[in-house]
């Protein structure tokens, strides 16, 4: 019974030790961060796959700008252009601006940004809207 009484405070101090690294280290609770502003940790989003894929209309953040320190916004695709080196697309970020042939690698797709009802429509307007070009 002694045994089990330490590992249960093991456990009680490891969750604490989680709860407080959650919270940070001010050890105040968090606020979920308002991504309106930009955010260097764009929180609910999913690797590009082939259940998940870079077509017009989809919700995504977008890195803007090219430097890997800038911060990531929300956007929508507006254009995907793919060739045997690699995938780009056009997006338009939530306050309007708008960025042109960006590399995929700085676009994450939203999770709730497409049900498996809007892929099959997705997938219609991708025939239609991407364009396969060399460079």
């Amino acid at each position: 019974e002694e045994g089990l009484q330490a590992a249960e405070g093991r456990l009680a101090a490891a969750r604490e030790a989680h709860a407080l690294l959650e919270r940070g280290a001010g050890g105040e609770e968090e606020e979920e961060e308002d991504d309106a502003n930009g955010t260097t940790n764009p929180r609910g989003t999913v690797l590009w796959s082939s259940s998940v894929r870079c077509v017009p209309g989809r919700r995504c953040f977008a890195q803007f700008g090219v430097d890997d320190d800038e911060l990531w916004f929300r956007a929508t695709v507006l254009q995907v252009y793919r060739d045997d080196v690699g995938q780009w697309a056009d997006v338009k970020y939530d306050d309007g601006d708008e960025e042109r042939m960006k590399p995929i690698k700085r676009i994450k797709a939203l999770v709730d940004s497409s049900s498996d009802e809007d892929e099959e429509e997705e997938e219609e307007e991708e025939d239609l809207e991407v364009e396969d070009f060399d460079a």
